[in-house]
């Protein structure tokens, strides 16, 4: 993978594995969002946080308001990486590369949730899964240090 920006286009090079494996993620995330049956329940309460922890009542209705959106943003930045990612050049513009910068902290989360992860801080461990989710940490810090060049 090799990211660099043409302007306010961001261009990510991208192996068939790479563009295979985050299609795949990003399938499977949006997949555990709207299937309700799935029930990952520790993923979904990393992924929509009670917003008043001591009011259960408040919680409820804060997100009575306001999952179903949060819902439809999470799943339109998922489906728009496993519609674009490819094998060879993804160009980005401004607004792509801020969904796809927002979606792989999802991504991450997912996976990291899977590992036990609950901090930054926290070790992954070794393993194909603990490789994916470095991985993922690698593309979204590049892919945000490339939205920051001037």
């Amino acid at each position: 993978m090799r990211i660099g920006r043409d302007g306010g286009t961001v261009r990510i090079e991208f192996a068939a594995e790479e563009a295979g494996l985050l299609t795949v993620l990003a399938h499977q995330f949006a997949d555990v969002v709207r299937d309700p049956e799935l029930d990952d329940a520790p993923l979904l309460a990393r992924l929509f946080p009670d917003a008043y922890r001591d009011d259960p009542d408040a919680a409820a209705e804060f997100r009575r308001y306001t999952r179903d959106e949060l819902e439809e943003r999470k799943l339109e930045a998922a489906e728009s990486i496993a519609a674009t990612a490819t094998e060879g050049r993804v160009d980005l513009g401004p607004d792509a590369a801020a969904t796809w910068a927002r979606s792989l902290t999802d991504l991450r989360m997912m996976v990291g949730t899977r590992l036990g992860i609950r901090d930054d801080g926290d070790d992954p461990g070794e393993g194909p899964l603990a490789d994916i989710y470095r991985w993922l940490g690698e593309l979204q810090w590049v892919l945000v240090d490339a939205l920051e060049e001037p």
